[in-house]
């Protein structure tokens, strides 16, 4: 199917785009190509929602309160919420704009990664920017994305106007300083604590060792184990125990395998090297353990 510019604005029209971000709502009004030839006049206006103006091709001239300008193919300006404006042709040459209209809403007023970009957006200036043709190509494929309707179209043009969003107020921002802090899961030990942990309970069939951790971790030793005992308080070795022995019971309890192949399934080189781990822990051997457990 050839490519149709003003068919892909038609079907990026449609569709209905509601976007939820955490602490910030984005109602899409109208994501359209503009189209223009020859002498022609948008006359003063302002829109209660914010419009970014990316032009693809051509140019006009912009008129608002607190001056003019002209913006050309490779620029994009915003107006606001409020901003009263004006655009006129230059001349009889072919104008292409893509056009993006949307109200954008904060949650809650509190200092926050989307009310930062709230704001920069909210006090921009009516001016032109340069040097956004990236931007232009995610416009672009957010056209194509509506016209060929191929899987995941639809959440790939949601993610598409986030980045419009976000790439234009980086173009308004020239900081790097952020005002607020990024919500981390994890501290950096945590997270490499969890990591731990998984691939010790990935590999209970073999006989684990601190060495095969630090490996994989691409930490030393020490590392590995300083990591552990922060964590839980205790040696890597111990704790690799605890968690063999957790399964053990899990196993015993809870399936009918035999337990030469428990033994197996936890990385013992032998049942009586299982026996004597599992009597050293519970006092008693597995299968009386099982037997126990039975009559619970």
């Amino acid at each position: 199917m050839e490519f149709d510019i003003l068919k892909a604005s038609e079907e990026l029209s449609k569709l209905d785009i509601k976007i939820n971000t955490g602490n910030m709502n984005i109602d899409i009004l109208w994501f359209r190509v503009m189209k223009k030839i020859g002498e022609w006049k948008i006359k003063r206006h302002r829109h209660s929602s914010f419009e970014f103006h990316f032009i693809a091709s051509g140019g006009c001239k912009v008129i608002h309160d607190n001056g003019e300008f002209h913006v050309n193919s490779g620029e994009f300006y915003i107006t606001a919420p409020g901003v009263y404006h004006t655009q006129i042709s230059n001349h009889n040459e072919e104008y292409v704009e893509y056009s993006l209209n949307c109200d954008i809403n904060i949650i809650e007023e509190t200092i926050s990664e989307e009310k930062q970009l709230f704001d920069i957006l909210k006090n921009s200036q009516c001016i032109q920017h340069k040097g956004i043709n990236h931007i232009n190509e995610l416009f672009k494929t957010a056209l194509e994305e509506a016209y060929y309707k191929r899987l995941g179209f639809y959440n790939k043009i949601k993610n598409i106007v986030q980045m419009l969003l976000i790439e234009s107020a980086r173009f308004i921002c020239k900081t790097t300083e952020l005002s607020y802090e990024i919500p981390m899961k994890y501290k950096k030990d945590d997270y490499r604590f969890i990591q731990i942990e998984r691939y010790i309970v990935d590999n209970l069939d073999t006989a684990i060792s601190t060495k095969d951790i630090a490996v994989y971790m691409h930490l030393s030793d020490k590392q590995i184990c300083r990591i552990i005992q922060q964590s839980k308080g205790i040696s890597t070795k111990e704790y690799i125990c605890r968690l063999k022995f957790s399964k053990a019971k899990e196993l015993l309890k809870n399936t009918e395998h035999p337990i030469g192949e428990i033994s197996e399934m936890l990385g013992f080189s032998s049942q009586y090297y299982f026996n004597q781990f599992f009597k050293i822990r519970e006092s008693y051997s597995p299968s009386k353990f099982r037997k126990n457990v039975k009559y619970v």
